[in-house]
């Protein structure tokens, strides 16, 4: 069995009963009419549930006027959101104006044109229906979205982290963060570190991250090799996501006896190495980000030190160097450096970076994910 369609409701405000028994006889038929002698009955209805779909409203009535009657359905949360046009025998600009300014939606003067005041009505109902389905599905999404960023959530976290002599900044501009920081001991006491930074954020680039995290733990704890871990990683990433899903990484390996370091730097900004607080060398991207084409060249990318006991190596997103102050300066590579140093002489800690940033910004919310490790020797 069909139910019937309930019709709109609309509350007429009007101190004369000829104004609204005119109104009344333009929408019959097709509207439930609600009348409203006086404004303290019209917020009272308004606020009664269920409230009106729509509302017209007088502007020159004794006691409480029109204009009086907005304001306070505006300060209600529960009657803000219900759309008013004005109908009254005022036409001068000011007045529209000040109706306009108080939250109305249209304003009709008098005499009305019944044509004119269905169509109005009408479209005002519409653009009201549209609204809230709008809302609604807005909350859907968001309800979606928030199930999605725990799913991934879940799945980045892994038990194989392993932060031994790391020390690290994380900060995210969303829940699912765009970079990846995945750190593993292989069973003969190699350490592996990966820092990667997925094209975007947000949850196109998260989505990814649980693929490549699951290649690099499977690789490191069956204690293969790092390279063939990179080369599958690519391979994995080419074939399994779209064009526009790369991700730029470093990965570094330090030998058990933690007297050598291997260095792959593809599309990141340059790591930096650093013994007693200077500078020993700089590794700048020797690849292309993983993901972009089937094959890579692992070994021509790779980079080797010699590393001891004071050496700090250090690997950062483009979040960090690209943040931009008011005035659209970038926060540089010059400045990281200088902070690193800082930071390998004992000076300031990783997080003190994030303070930096955000002096540089002048309070400006981040628009890029933010990733800092140190790797100590």
């Amino acid at each position: 069995m069909k139910l019937p369609v309930q019709k709109p409701s609309i509350l007429v405000v009007d101190d004369t009963p000829a104004n609204i028994d005119v109104l009344k006889e333009t929408l019959k038929g097709d509207y439930v009419i609600r009348p409203a002698l006086n404004g303290a009955l019209a917020l009272k209805i308004a606020a009664t549930e269920p409230g009106p779909d729509l509302i017209l409203l007088d502007v020159m009535m004794p006691g409480m006027d029109g204009y009086e009657v907005l304001r306070r359905l505006q300060a209600n949360e529960n009657t803000r959101g219900i759309p008013v046009i004005f109908v009254t025998a005022i036409s001068e600009m000011e007045g529209e104006l000040k109706g306009l300014e108080l939250g109305a939606v249209d304003y009709i003067t008098k005499p009305i044109n019944p044509p004119i005041v269905k169509a109005r009505v009408h479209a005002h109902l519409a653009l009201r229906e549209a609204k809230v389905k709008l809302e609604q599905q807005n909350r859907a999404l968001l309800h979606e979205r928030e199930l999605v960023e725990d799913i991934i959530a879940r799945m980045r976290a892994s038990r194989y982290f392993d932060d031994r002599y790391l020390r690290y900044l994380v900060s995210p501009v969303s829940r699912s963060n765009g970079d990846i920081l995945l750190a593993s001991f292989a069973p003969d006491g190699r350490q592996w570190v990966l820092a990667g930074d997925f094209t975007g954020h947000g949850l196109p680039a998260a989505v990814a991250a649980p693929l490549v995290s699951h290649v690099f733990y499977s690789g490191s704890q069956g204690g293969g090799s790092v390279e063939a871990v990179l080369e599958e990683i690519n391979a994995v990433m080419y074939r399994q996501l779209p064009a526009n899903v790369f991700m730029a990484c470093c990965l570094a390996e330090i030998s058990a006896d933690r007297r050598m370091l291997k260095l792959w730097n593809a599309g990141m900004p340059q790591c930096v190495l650093l013994r007693d607080g200077k500078v020993q060398a700089r590794a700048g991207s020797q690849s292309v980000p993983l993901g972009v084409v089937g094959q890579i060249d692992v070994r021509g990318g790779q980079a080797s030190f010699e590393v001891g006991e004071g050496s700090r190596l250090y690997m950062y997103s483009d979040g960090v160097a690209e943040a931009g102050n008011p005035e659209g300066e970038l926060f540089g590579n010059a400045r990281v450096e200088e902070f690193l140093c800082r930071t390998a002489a004992g000076t300031c800690v990783p997080e003190d970076l994030l303070k930096l940033l955000e002096a540089h910004r002048g309070g400006a919310s981040f628009d890029d994910d933010i990733t800092l490790v140190e790797i100590q020797f």
